[in-house]
């Protein structure tokens, strides 16, 4: 049981880095011509759409970094790590991509659109949603090359969950964020 958990997180690495990515990339000066809002600033009912936080330099970050981390799995790693749970040698070298996009654009950003139609604003807390959001998303992109059953996505949603919300409370507590959660 823990070894099929261990595989679980391992598998959803790209999706970690993908939802980690966007917050980094905002700190580095070099990426600050890709700040433009994924919304591109259009509203819906006078609300914008996604809101600001929400950039193109973390969407494509976030993916390239989710993709290059499955890559590594997959060409460097399977070799060394057996993950009997997960064929990486039969998935295709895209399923990364694929996933760090289910968790960036379908979770992360779909999350953000639906808490601007509830009024919360960017960087407002929606629980669990803000939790789960990235994990949704990345199952929902990927459970047709990959799926572990329901008690792995259920594991998978708790576990990133509780990270999810542990991460944000230690990035509170070193005032790497505005807000603690």
């Amino acid at each position: 049981m823990l070894l099929e958990a261990l595989q679980l997180v391992y598998w959803f690495a790209p999706g970690y880095a993908a939802n980690a990515a966007p917050p980094m990339l905002a700190r580095l000066p070099l990426l600050r011509k890709w700040d433009a809002p994924l919304d591109l600033g259009r509203s819906w009912r006078g609300t914008r759409l996604l809101g600001s936080h929400k950039t193109i330099r973390g969407v494509v970050g976030g993916i390239l970094l989710g993709g290059l981390v499955f890559l590594v799995q997959k060409l460097l790693l399977a070799g060394i790590l057996r993950t009997p749970l997960v064929p990486y040698g039969a998935l295709p070298w895209w399923t990364g991509f694929l996933l760090a996009a289910g968790a960036i654009l379908v979770g992360d950003a779909g999350e953000s659109l639906l808490k601007r139609r509830r009024g919360i604003r960017p960087g407002g807390h929606w629980v669990p949603w803000d939790q789960l959001d990235y994990t949704l998303g990345g199952l929902l992109c990927t459970s047709w090359l990959f799926w572990s059953g329901w008690a792995g996505a259920l594991f998978l949603l708790v576990f990133n969950g509780l990270l999810s919300a542990a991460s944000h409370f230690l990035a509170g507590e070193a005032r790497l964020t505005e807000e603690k959660l």
